[in-house]
């Protein structure tokens, strides 16, 4: 009953300070949308700076890596500079020695060659030198003798020539196998040497930009140039 007894002084008294409550909250829920629009705003400038820092370090990270990568691919240009420049001497003395071998075999073709001319004169000669031992041997016994001394040392001469043109074919067999082997070396080098040239324009683009991620030759050829000097 005293609430309804109030005074229209004490109501107005009462709504006012409402109203200025009211006001009030008001006041605080904009400055407080103000703050959580100000501070949506730091963390969108904090994410984009973190954002950015992070895209630098990957992209710092990137450059070295692609720094050590350039380092790597410039000292295997360099090798391989290196080893097709021993390579390159090495075809080139191994040429030197097919030439050298090549000549050796033609000498050794014209000396089975004239050797063949001379068992074919001594084996004329034994057959004309039987002949005439059958013909003169009745007549005269020291002419038989002689020719017969002839005819031994004949062939003994022909035994010695047979053997040196066994053993000379057998050099020019032994010759022209090196021949083929070393021309067989030389294709495969001569191949390895362009496919080295090869790697080498692959190389050469990993060293523009963007360039994306990447082997011993000369040792064969070196133990058979070896081998072949050691054995010539």
């Amino acid at each position: 009953m005293a609430a309804v007894n109030r005074t229209d002084e004490e109501e107005n008294g009462e709504l006012e300070d409402l109203e200025k409550e009211i006001s009030e909250l008001r006041s605080r829920k904009v400055t407080l949308f103000q703050e959580l629009a100000s501070v949506d705003q730091r963390e969108r400038e904090y994410a984009d700076k973190k954002h950015r820092l992070r895209a630098e370090k990957h992209d710092r990270e990137k450059q070295k890596q692609t720094a050590e990568r350039l380092i790597e691919v410039q000292s295997a240009a360099i090798l391989l500079k290196s080893e097709n420049v021993k390579l390159s001497d090495t075809i080139s003395k191994l040429n030197r020695s097919l030439d050298e071998a090549t000549k050796y075999s033609t000498v050794q073709k014209l000396r089975i060659a004239e050797l063949e001319n001379r068992v074919t004169v001594m084996e004329r000669d034994l057959s004309l030198a039987n002949a005439a031992l059958q013909q003169r041997y009745e007549d005269d016994t020291g002419t038989v003798s002689e020719l017969q001394k002839q005819l031994h040392e004949t062939r003994k001469l022909l035994n010695k020539t047979t053997e040196e043109l066994s053993g000379t074919r057998q050099r020019l067999s032994e010759v022209q196998e090196r021949l083929t082997v070393a021309k067989q070396v030389t294709a495969a080098t001569q191949q390895r040497e362009l496919q080295d040239s090869g790697n080498s324009d692959e190389l050469q683009l990993e060293l523009t930009p963007q360039h994306q991620s990447t082997t011993r030759t000369g040792d064969v050829v070196i133990s058979y140039y070896h081998f072949y000097s050691a054995s010539a």
